[in-house]
């Protein structure tokens, strides 16, 4: 398994999914090849057994929730992509190394990455065993995250891309029917996967009465959380839109929490909700949260809300899962199919919509409490890790399992 970077939600995914696979797959041996300096979270969990999946820290990539201002910006990509193109011979090396019977991979945005993955399917048809190879097309269109504005991209390259593995998989049946409509393969559907990993890496929680001092938060008024690296898709503007078409004694607080990625103007969303006058309700962290301490913002919110202007699908949904909270996500990509019994759909970009929602829920607990205890019982179920593992398994090794797979994405 390749994760390039060691930090933030996809090595998280990346190292739950390994530990799943070695579990259902005992007399394998299963690797994780990620960036050089795991964040410490994710160390101290990776060194918490010695059972299970091996970590191989040793990608040359960079922290990508660390900024570099000394360092011009145009220097400081060309330095980066350097390092990519770098990493991607580190992969290569390491599968001769190796021998995998499997190599998968993740999210691929880049345009060299499609030269290496052509070059990585070349170099096992050298091997003595070639090996398969897959990947996880989480968004099935890569978003924008430089030009303002932007929300996705679809580049051509990418769409030739999938036809160069073995096997594909997606979180959802939308997003199966999305990518054979792109690129004419049929993938093989997983569930996401739950974020009990996550939670067991919390810290000492400060507790409710304390993140209420912390955000100064008026008495018995709900919250609603928004997390995640705050990107153009994600529909900040859309949840200050929807906060303003709540009557002020009906309107929760909006906690949004998250990193800005570059594209979008986080003093535009706050002068934003100056002129509609609901600063007064909204409440910003605007930085990466670290791993030990992403459980306390979903056990201090009643509310989880995805707002998304587009998307695929989102780690962030099952971090409510997990937590048991219920959710509101708009009707982009597979979200929808997150919600069962466990919150509320809205159309995207549809404030009015999300302003209704958010006003059914806030003050609904009993409601609440429902779709909270639902999404407890999701997580453990359809969204456990050793049920997607199974999945991936029997795409590969249909023998090793009881049940035929059904038809796997193929090269064209």
């Amino acid at each position: 398994m390749v994760e390039f970077f060691a930090r933030g939600g996809g090595v998280h995914y990346s190292w739950q999914l390994a530990q799943a696979l070695a579990r259902q797959a005992p007399e394998r041996d299963v690797m994780l090849l990620t960036g050089r300096r795991p964040e410490p979270g994710f160390a101290a969990g990776c060194q918490a057994g010695t059972a299970g999946p091996r970590l191989l820290a040793e990608l040359w990539t960079w922290t990508p929730h660390a900024s570099s201002p000394w360092m011009p910006r145009h220097l400081r990509r060309a330095w980066r992509g350097l390092r990519y193109v770098t990493a991607w011979w580190q992969v290569l090396r390491v599968a001769q190394r190796e021998q995998p019977a499997v190599v998968l991979l993740n999210d691929l945005e880049h345009a060299c990455d499609a030269w290496f993955v052509r070059r990585l399917h070349r170099l096992a048809q050298h091997q003595p065993r070639p090996w398969i190879l897959a990947d996880i097309w989480h968004n099935v269109v890569a978003f924008e995250r430089n030009r303002p504005g932007a929300l996705v991209r679809d580049p051509a390259w990418r769409r030739q891309l999938a036809r160069e593995f073995d096997t594909v998989f997606v979180h959802g049946q939308t997003l199966a029917r999305e990518l054979e409509q792109r690129t004419g393969v049929r993938a093989r559907v997983i569930a996401h996967g739950n974020q009990t990993w996550v939670a067991e890496q919390a810290g000492p929680d400060p507790g409710v009465e304390e993140w209420d001092r912390r955000l100064a938060l008026p008495p018995g008024r709900p919250v609603a959380l928004l997390f995640g690296s705050l990107s153009a898709y994600k529909g900040v503007g859309v949840l200050v839109e929807a906060l303003a078409a709540i009557p002020p004694e009906r309107r929760p607080v909006a906690w949004v929490a998250g990193r800005p990625m570059a594209g979008v103007r986080p003093q535009a969303w706050r002068a934003e909700a100056a002129r509609l006058g609901v600063e007064a309700w909204l409440r910003w962290d605007e930085r990466y949260v670290p791993t030990e301490e992403i459980a306390w913002y979903f056990r201090r919110a009643d509310i989880v809300v995805l707002p998304y202007r587009a998307a695929s699908q989102s780690g962030v949904a099952h971090l409510a899962l997990t937590f048991g909270r219920p959710l509101i996500v708009s009707d982009a990509g597979s979200l929808p199919e997150v919600i069962d019994g466990n919150g509320l759909v809205v159309p995207a970009g549809d404030a009015p919509a999300l302003a209704a929602a958010l006003q059914r829920l806030s003050w609904d607990k009993r409601l609440r409490a429902q779709m909270g205890k639902r999404s407890l019982e999701l997580a453990a179920t359809r969204h456990n890790w050793d049920t997607v593992a199974q999945t991936m398994l029997a795409a590969w090794a249909p023998a090793a399992v009881h049940t035929a797979p059904a038809p796997v994405g193929m090269r064209a």
